[in-house]
């Protein structure tokens, strides 16, 4: 079944339309400032779409974004594998390209929605864009790796967040242009979070965003702040220590808004938590991850840090010491716009891939633009 929101998109406007296809949260909050660029320039119409093996996760995930689905594509009975997903998601995806009939199809991430998004638009001669996330962590985990190869072979068009090199997305060409990271165009809603995300955007500190109700992280927090003073800590969810509540250097996400949240990702250097399906949904966001045993219940799950404060200091230093600098190169708030210029030039809308105003795309300011590679 396809939910229609007739609310969100349809009626007469431009003429060309890009399906934004999501499959998780993680791709919903990379989509989602771009839907908001493309709303704003008013030549480009998006069409969000939440999709995946939980796509009332992805809807509530846009919505939370502040971008309604304007499609949500449900695949009936639970799928009991992958292979059962992914046959769900290839009628599903055929239907609404067949009906759409768009102009593009945008995708990121490399999950089983990607994979397919991409190779349905093939089938249907719809051009594949692709829009990179700014993650520093191994590009090729299983399965994500291999859909990443898959994907890049159906791409028409490459927005990257930098010019590093990546083992799956082609490097150069002139189907590639360096946006930056989307993510951080989310508007964080609390002041405190937002002057923190700046602070962290001009290098002045490196964040650690970590689990609240892991003990053992929280034990190791007070030698984290000694030990780092340009570090500041970002708890999810109210640790079981008041004074590290009341610790100038330390913030508290209890229940703030999904834009804050992403915003917050977008510019931290590292996370830490003892739930596996945290972790996994950090990297899926790009944030490099460290996995932690749970006191007195072992996970058993390769590479994870024992349940001692010491190992996990020693484990959070080791990864803070491979990012120095932070990880906020990508981190620009006008990465959307320059995202929704690229498709208009592709579209033949604009003359060059990437904005030459200062004024840059969209009407943000921006004070450089990454432009294309070479």
């Amino acid at each position: 079944m396809t939910l229609f929101n007739p609310a969100a998109s349809g009626g007469d406007g431009p003429v060309h339309d890009v399906l934004l296809v999501a499959g998780s949260r993680a791709e919903a909050a990379r989509l989602a400032p771009v839907v908001t660029a493309m709303v704003r320039a008013g030549r480009i119409e998006p069409v969000p779409v939440a999709a995946g093996q939980d796509p009332m996760a992805v809807h509530e995930a846009l919505e939370g974004m502040g971008v309604p689905a304007a499609v949500t594509l449900l695949l009936g009975e639970p799928p009991h594998s992958q292979v059962a997903a992914a046959a769900a998601l290839a009628v599903r995806l055929d239907e609404l390209m067949v009906d759409r009939d768009p102009s593009a199809v945008l995708l990121s991430g490399g999950g089983i929605t990607a994979v397919i998004a991409a190779q349905v638009a093939f089938w249907r001669q719809i051009p594949v864009v692709y829009l990179e996330h700014g993650a520093d962590v191994d590009s090729c985990p299983f399965p994500e790796g291999g859909n990443l190869r898959v994907i890049s072979q159906l791409t028409s068009l490459f927005l990257r967040c930098g010019s590093q090199t990546s083992q799956t997305i082609p490097n150069g060409g002139p189907n590639t242009i360096v946006v930056g990271d989307t993510m951080a165009a989310s508007g964080l809603t609390d002041r405190k979070l937002a002057a923190l995300a700046e602070r962290a955007r001009q290098g002045e500190v490196r964040i650690a965003l970590l689990e609240g109700a892991a003990a053992p992280v929280v034990a190791a927090t007070p030698g984290l702040l000694a030990s780092h003073p340009d570090v500041e800590v970002v708890f999810i969810g109210l640790p079981a220590d008041a004074e590290l509540v009341g610790h100038p250097r330390v913030t508290v996400l209890a229940h703030s808004a999904l834009p804050d949240v992403v915003g917050i990702l977008a510019v931290s250097t590292l996370g830490v938590t003892d739930r596996r399906y945290a972790e996994r949904e950090g990297l899926d966001f790009g944030l490099p991850m460290l996995l932690v045993e749970r006191a007195r219940h072992p996970d058993l799950v390769p590479g994870a840090i024992p349940a001692d404060p010491a190992a996990v200091l020693t484990a959070m230093a080791q990864l803070l010491a491979a990012y120095p600098h932070g990880r906020c190169r990508y981190a620009d708030p006008t990465a959307a716009g320059r995202a929704e210029h690229a498709l208009a030039w592709m579209f033949g809308l604009e003359a060059n891939p990437t904005p030459t105003s200062a004024a840059g795309a969209t009407g943000q300011s921006t004070s450089s633009a990454p432009g294309t590679e070479d």
